[in-house]
């Protein structure tokens, strides 16, 4: 029989047990370098009472007017609430084409049914499970309405609204794809045109807008209600909106932030950003009244095209003509890959097939259905095309023999109907034999990123001990706890979605709260 001490002991001496340390006291620790401290952490001086130079009431003020603030402050003053609008630049905030909502009279016309559960989770698995999964349910099982509440604008407007890439090519199957891509896409051929939308139906609800008029501080005294906001106008005024119900941020995300990017974003700040106006104005304010932002690092959306077919599967080698991966993914997910290959340049290769060939590339962010005559003048014009491999690799500037071989190799494995390299399917591999032979360069650029504050499931901001910031809410990018990791492209337009989405929300509870 063993003792207690002896089976101690027993268990104590197994492979790989290693007793417990004590840490050193960490007074004691001189390697530690104290967190860096950046300027945006420090608040800013109150803005003295003497300088304000109007004060305007209201009992909602939203701030930013990108779409998730368009919304904001529409659906507030649909519920009857007097409501302002500021934007610090001239005119609204849109960019894009695509919104993603599920469960729309436009998707019930066109039989498109989907499993909300599967993309919910899906979702979650695509973002390591770290997204709070109550509010990627609140957009599934509630966009379908919002949905139809911007069609009810847009249709008025006459604002045409397709959903994108529908119906989808016949080599196009969810249940076979590497990368599965769902029918939520709402697209409208300007999303500009949708902002000015909402815009013009706002004006007519009753509300009153403040363009290039800045924010500056939000009112909150301690533990208090958030009480509204001081800004700035054109003529350097300060002006002091009061909000008898609250206050909502919209104000986009942080990309042109240096600072913000190194300590948030760190593996993309060398990006240049595209929204030069997104610098992190309302994430700032709401850490300086006690927000906390959600754990780092935070999610770029970068697109970008593989080159002149933008993501279609054709061969993709780096500036040492080598292959370098399954080259049947979604825009994003290419530009994954080409970050990682020298000088982050990748090249696109195809032969004169092509036209023939994009129906069988499936579906995907950036994928092309039909070689429409637009895309053949892109292909002309941008790419580099020759009537020998050997002529196409030196245009290309790629070491011949390398490039040779990587194409031999190539055609090889399509003609064998089976991808040992990189498991491509063999239905989007095609011999590159039929010339004039073409290549493109790859390109990207950052678009947002997709990191905000932490909130609860009434879009409510919390401070470090989880509790709630009164009288204050957000939407768009500035509400953290959506995605991780990687920007999801299964769902074209889910940003968008999202920021219609949560902005609606968001000026319904600041009413109703």
């Amino acid at each position: 029989m063993i003792r207690p001490q002896q089976e101690k002991k027993i268990i104590n001496t197994r492979v790989g047990y290693l007793p417990p340390l004590k840490p050193p006291p960490v007074k004691n620790r001189k390697d530690i370098v104290p967190e860096r401290i950046y300027n945006f952490e420090i608040p800013s001086d109150p803005v003295p009472f003497s300088e304000i130079k109007k004060y305007i009431d209201a009992e909602v003020v939203v701030v930013g007017a990108g779409i998730a603030g368009l919304s904001a402050a529409l659906s507030a003053a649909e519920a009857g609430t007097k409501t302002i609008l500021l934007e610090k630049t001239a005119t609204v905030q849109a960019r894009g084409h695509d919104n993603a909502f599920i469960g729309s009279r436009l998707q019930a016309k066109l039989g498109i049914k989907i499993d909300k559960d599967e993309i919910i989770l899906n979702l979650m698995k695509y973002g390591a499970n770290k997204p709070d999964q109550r509010l990627i349910r609140m957009w599934a099982e509630g966009s379908g309405k919002t949905a139809d509440w911007l069609m009810d604008m847009t249709d008025t407007a006459g604002i045409e609204v397709i959903i994108k890439q529908y119906p989808p090519p016949p080599a196009f199957n969810n249940t076979t794809e590497y990368y599965p891509q769902y029918h939520v896409t709402h697209h409208y051929r300007n999303e500009r045109l949708v902002a000015k939308c909402l815009l013009d139906n706002a004006i007519k609800k009753g509300v009153v807008t403040y363009f290039k008029t800045r924010a500056k501080q939000l009112l909150r005294k301690g533990k208090d209600r958030v009480t509204g906001v001081i800004a700035q106008n054109e003529a350097g005024e300060y002006l002091q909106f009061n909000a008898a119900k609250a206050v909502i941020l919209c104000t986009g995300d942080y990309g042109n932030n240096a600072e913000m990017m190194a300590k948030y974003c760190p593996q993309s700040a060398y990006l240049a950003p595209m929204i030069l106006t997104s610098t992190g104005d309302g994430h700032i304010m709401a850490m300086w009244i006690g927000g906390v932002m959600e754990p780092g690092p935070h999610t770029p959306m970068i697109h970008g095209p593989a080159g002149p077919l933008l993501s279609a599967a054709y061969l993709q080698v780096n500036l040492l003509g080598k292959r370098f991966q399954n080259e049947d993914v979604p825009i994003q997910s290419n530009v994954n890959a080409v970050e990682r290959q020298p000088n982050r340049i990748a090249w696109q290769v195809f032969d004169s097939k092509y036209p023939a060939e994009l129906p069988y590339h499936g579906l995907g962010l950036g994928k092309i259905i039909i070689a429409t005559g637009k895309i053949r003048q892109e292909v002309s014009q941008v790419a580099i095309a020759a009537n020998s491999i050997e002529e196409l690799a030196v245009k290309m500037k790629l070491p011949i023999v390398t490039f040779k071989a990587t194409v031999k190799r190539y055609n090889e494995l399509a003609r064998s109907g089976k991808d040992l390299d990189f498991g491509k399917r063999s239905d989007r591999m095609s011999p590159i034999d039929k010339p004039p032979y073409y290549a493109g360069k790859s390109g990207y650029s950052l678009l947002t990123v997709l990191g905000g504050l932490n909130i609860n499931d009434r879009l409510q901001p919390l401070d470090k001990n989880w509790e709630v910031i009164p009288g204050i809410y957000l939407a768009g990018n500035t509400m953290g706890n959506r995605f991780s990791i990687d920007y999801p492209t299964m769902c074209p337009g889910l940003s968008h979605g999202m920021a219609i989405h949560y902005g609606r929300i968001a000026g319904l509870n600041a009413v109703y709260q």
